[in-house]
């Protein structure tokens, strides 16, 4: 039986894929486009350690980010599914994240991470 942890921790982790995945993508079309990152009020997006290497490294870098996000959704799936693979999916694609939300300098990664970690603990034990 689905618990309404299980529901809350799906929810973060759509919210995570597509915000990411969706958010990400505009950025990466902006600097192949224009051949540099934009600028938002006065912060140019995804300017982090990765920009060093780059910016058609970046855009490749920015991709592989974009299909780690959307395979979180293969992961909120098999959590709407009470399936264990889901939680130890979305561990294993959070670490990969992590090296994303530092490359990119994204300083709200960590605390979506650590909000799914934290409904994660409590709701493990509602996977089979």
């Amino acid at each position: 039986m689905r618990t309404p942890l299980v529901t809350a921790l799906t929810i973060l982790i759509i919210i995570d894929a597509l915000g990411w995945a969706l958010g990400v993508l505009p950025t990466l079309q902006y600097a192949l486009t224009h051949g540099k990152l934009p600028t938002v009020a006065g912060i140019r997006a995804l300017s982090g350690p990765f920009e060093a290497l780059g910016i058609n490294t970046l855009i490749v870098a920015g991709l592989v980010f974009v299909a780690v996000s959307l395979l979180k959704l293969l992961a909120a799936y098999w959590t709407w599914n009470l399936r264990m693979d889901g939680p130890v999916l979305e561990l294993i694609l959070l670490g990969i994240s992590a090296i994303f939300w530092y490359g990119f300098a994204l300083p709200f990664g960590p605390i979506g991470g650590l909000a799914q970690i934290v409904v994660m603990a409590l709701a493990w034990k509602d996977f089979t």
